[in-house]
């Protein structure tokens, strides 16, 4: 396994480079095929040619996976959509010819598409729901809109502002080795006056030994400001993680990280930012799908999420529904359309050999947060916002109605979590917010208990 992350990390998200443009070489070529379809099969030694050539191909088998389909508006197989920089760029339907599929790769990415040739008499319907990796091509089903609206990310006032301040907060690096420059991303996560601190990840560094010059773009009032970045430290291998610290002449807002005893859990929402080759950064929605599945003999800190990343979002943020940053853009998997983050352990890790560990020990403890909760719904109580409380113990146990709920003192052992659930109760339909605390303390328990009804 650390093979392969190494593998990923060095060949698939290294950072942008300035002289390179998008062309076949940034491009992914999308299958959408499936098992029982003969022109599918028939397609098989051609597409292998073309990745034994470095092309960079995703295989999907519509019945295994309809949501892609379905998100990319898949009525026939096999279908070839073609990705690049970040867009879709060219479509074939139908069994296609070496020539066409390369003439499909080298699309532009500012030129017009290329026309999928396929009449609607020919379509066959797939009905699914949606993922993130791209808008849909085409119209929208009403089935398939209603998918995708539930997959988005709560649409919260606070994530809104959460999502902003991690926007402002987003820096574009580019790493100087002598011959030019990569472009990678970076957030900034402490300040002190004039002063700030940048994370991003240590592989921007691997190729110039961390000497090159670095220079650093701001985001202000829509206008770019470049200040020169100085590197702290970094590790481009195991944890891959690096700060560097710039002086942008301003006070700047960092953003908050998510704290020690609170765990990130598969199946979560999230979201990113990054700069797509070296483009001004951009938002992406996403779930995270894996916490620490590689380099577990290592016992190295990593989250995987849905959707490949593309070049220069290495070192860019993730983000939990609080805008709280929990990991560091590393690498992708085209095959498998997932991404790979440092987790909160490297970042903390990284902090930690800087001597800057109060930067995540001074984040927001998870009972801090439960009792600013009602300050976000102005004129409704506590006791009105909290609707439903359910706390899963290690024996398995959920959704404990309030009376069942276990009684928790300091010495306790039982791995208990609290789940919580906000909405207004004069608005029950409208937005809510969800989040769990891990290792409630026992005053926290008691106070629950107390208010629960």
């Amino acid at each position: 396994m650390r093979l392969f992350f190494a593998v990923l990390v060095a060949g698939l998200l290294g950072f942008f480079p300035s002289s390179q443009a998008a062309s076949a070489s940034d491009a992914i070529l999308l299958d959408f095929s499936s098992a029982h379809c003969a022109p599918c099969q028939a397609m098989k030694p051609t597409l292998a040619q073309l990745a034994s050539k470095g092309v960079a191909i995703r295989h999907v088998d519509v019945v295994n996976e309809p949501h892609l389909a379905a998100r990319y508006g898949i009525r026939k197989t096999p279908t070839y959509v073609v990705l690049s920089g970040g867009q879709e760029v060219a479509r074939l339907v139908g069994q296609q010819s070496m020539n066409a599929l390369q003439t499909a790769l080298a699309s532009n990415p500012s030129g017009p598409r290329i026309p999928t040739r396929a009449t609607e008499a020919s379509l066959q319907n797939i009905a699914a729901p949606a993922t993130r990796l791209a808008p849909l091509a085409g119209g929208v089903s009403a089935s398939a809109s209603a998918v995708s609206s539930v997959s988005e990310a709560m649409p919260t006032v606070s994530l809104a502002q959460a999502i902003e301040i991690a926007r402002a907060a987003t820096v574009r690096l580019r790493v100087h080795d002598g011959h030019g420059y990569g472009a990678g991303t970076g957030t900034v996560i402490d300040t002190n006056g004039e002063q700030a601190l940048v994370l991003t990840c240590g592989h921007l560094f691997r190729e110039n030994k961390g000497q090159g010059k670095i220079e650093v773009d701001l985001y202000v009032g829509g206008q770019t400001q470049t200040v020169t970045g100085e590197l702290l430290d970094y590790d481009a291998d195991t944890h891959d993680v690096a700060l560097v610290a710039i002086r942008p002449g301003f006070q700047m807002q960092p953003v908050q990280m998510i704290h020690p005893q609170e765990r990130v859990r598969a199946g979560q929402t999230a979201f990113s930012f990054g700069c797509d080759r070296g483009a001004d950064p951009s938002r992406r929605d996403t779930r995270i799908t894996g916490v620490d599945k590689y380099d577990q003999h290592l016992g190295v800190s990593n989250l995987e999420i849905a959707g490949a990343p593309i070049d220069g979002r290495s070192g860019g943020g993730l983000f939990d529904e609080a805008g709280r940053l929990i990991g560091v853009c590393n690498a992708a998997d085209y095959e498998g359309d997932v991404g790979i983050y440092a987790g909160p352990g490297s970042v903390q890790w990284q902090l930690d050999r800087a001597g800057l560990s109060a930067i995540y020990k001074r984040a927001q403890a998870p009972q801090t947060r439960l009792a600013s909760l009602q300050r976000e719904v102005p004129g409704v109580g506590v006791t009105a916002n909290v609707e439903s409380i359910a706390v899963n113990v290690s024996n398995g146990s959920q959704g404990a109605s309030p009376s069942e709920v276990p009684s928790v003192d300091a010495g306790s052992k039982h791995d208990h979590e609290v789940i919580v659930i906000v909405r207004d109760r004069k608005n029950p339909a409208g937005p809510a917010r969800v989040m769990t605390l891990n290792q409630p303390s026992a005053d926290l328990m008691q106070m629950i208990q107390q208010h629960a009804q």
